[in-house]
C-alpha cells in the first residue's frame, strides 16, 4: 500500500501491547508495516511466556519490554516511547482488527478529531465478540452516557488513532483494560472531538485465547469510570451523595420529632444521633463537591494557559 498524503511529513507511530500473541503478532506487524511504511511500529511484550517478542522482532517490529502486567502499562510504555511522533496508533495484537482500515481513522484525526475510534459492534464477523463481552460493552456504554452524557458505540475498542496534542493533556492512570474507557472519558473531559468508524471485527484464530477476564475486569473498568466520575463530576458525585444522606437524615428525624409531637418527649435518642450524624454528613459532601468544583476549574485554567504558551513557542 502507498504512503497516505501528508504521512511523509506527520511522524506515525504505531503501538502494539502485547501478551502471549505468538499465533497472530508477526501478521499484524506485516499489515501495519504494508498500510503505513514510514511508520514506526513499536511492540510492547508485557511479559509474555510464549515467543511474541521474537515473532515481533522477525517480522520487522521494534520490541520493547513492560515487566508491569497490564495493557494500561504496556500502552504506556509504547506511548512513552514514541513520544516525538504526531500520531499515534493504538491497536491490539490478536488481529481482530483490520490495518488496511487506518487510513480512515487518520483522515478523521486530520479533519479535526483528536481521537478517532474504530468501532466493531456494527459489523462484528460471527463469533467475533462472546456474547458476555458484548453484554458488558452495552451495558458501560449506557452507564457513561448516563454519568457523562458521553455518547458513544464503542466503548472498549482496542484500535484508535489518536493524536500528540490529546494525549499531551491526557495523562493516563489506567493499568489494565478500563484504558480504553479512560481514553474516550478523557477525550470527553478534555473537550477533544471524537469520531467513531465502523470497522470489520474479525474472530480470532483458534490458537489465540481473549485476556479479558468477564468479571474481575468489568469490576475492575466499573471501579474506573465511578472514579472518573468522581475525579471529573466532583460536584455531581458529591452532590448526590448529600442528598442521599440528607434523605436518610430527614426520614430518621421525621419520626423523631413526629415522636416528640405526640409524647412531648425524645423517645429514640440512638435515631436522633443518627439523623443528626447523616445530615452533617450531607454538609460536609455538599462542600467537598463545591470545594473539588472550584480545584477543577483552577486546574482547567492552568492547563489552558500551559496549552496556550507552548502554542505560542
Amino acid at each position: 500500500m502507498t504512503a497516505l498524503p501528508g504521512e511523509e511529513a506527520e511522524q506515525v507511530a504505531v503501538v502494539i501491547p502485547c501478551f502471549n500473541e505468538e499465533a497472530s503478532i508477526s501478521k499484524v506487524v506485516a499489515d501495519f508495516r504494508r498500510a503505513l511504511p514510514s511508520a514506526r511500529v513499536l511492540v510492547v511484550d508485557n511479559f509474555s511466556s510464549d515467543q511474541t517478542a521474537a515473532r515481533a522482532r522477525q517480522a520487522g517490529a521494534e520490541v520493547l519490554r513492560e515487566p508491569r502486567q497490564g495493557k494500561g502499562f504496556a500502552l504506556l510504555r509504547g506511548l512513552m516511547a514514541a513520544r516525538d511522533a504526531d500520531l499515534f496508533v493504538m491497536v491490539d495484537g490478536d488481529d481482530t482488527y483490520p490495518a488496511e482500515e487506518v487510513g480512515r481513522l487518520i483522515a478523521a484525526t486530520r479533519s479535526g478529531a483528536g481521537m478517532a475510534i474504530a468501532t466493531r459492534l456494527e459489523s462484528a464477523e460471527p463469533g467475533a465478540l462472546p456474547g458476555g463481552h458484548g453484554f458488558g460493552n452495552a451495558l458501560f456504554v449506557l452507564l457513561v452516557r448516563l454519568l457523562f452524557g458521553l455518547r458513544t458505540r464503542d466503548l472498549f475498542s482496542g484500535y484508535r488513532v489518536m493524536t500528540r496534542q490529546f494525549l499531551d493533556v491526557s495523562p493516563l492512570l489506567s493499568q489494565g483494560f478500563e484504558v480504553e474507557s479512560e481514553l474516550s472519558l478523557q477525550a470527553l473531559a478534555r473537550g477533544f472531538r471524537v469520531a467513531e468508524v465502523p470497522v470489520r471485527y474479525r474472530a480470532r484464530a483458534q490458537d489465540s485465547k481473549s485476556k479479558l477476564r468477564t468479571w474481575s475486569d468489568g469490576f475492575r473498568i466499573l471501579m474506573a469510570i465511578l472514579t472518573f466520575f468522581r475525579d471529573y463530576r466532583p460536584l455531581t458525585f458529591f452532590g448526590l451523595l448529600a442528598l442521599f444522606f440528607l434523605v436518610m437524615s430527614l426520614g430518621g428525624g421525621a419520626v423523631v420529632v413526629t415522636g416528640f409531637l405526640r409524647t412531648g418527649l425524645v423517645q429514640r435518642l440512638p435515631l436522633a444521633v443518627l439523623s443528626m450524624g447523616l445530615f452533617i454528613l450531607s454538609s460536609l459532601c455538599l462542600s467537598c463537591g463545591v470545594l473539588l468544583s472550584s480545584i477543577n476549574r483552577r486546574a482547567a485554567e492552568l492547563a489552558a494557559a500551559i496549552g496556550w504558551k507552548r502554542a505560542q513557542d
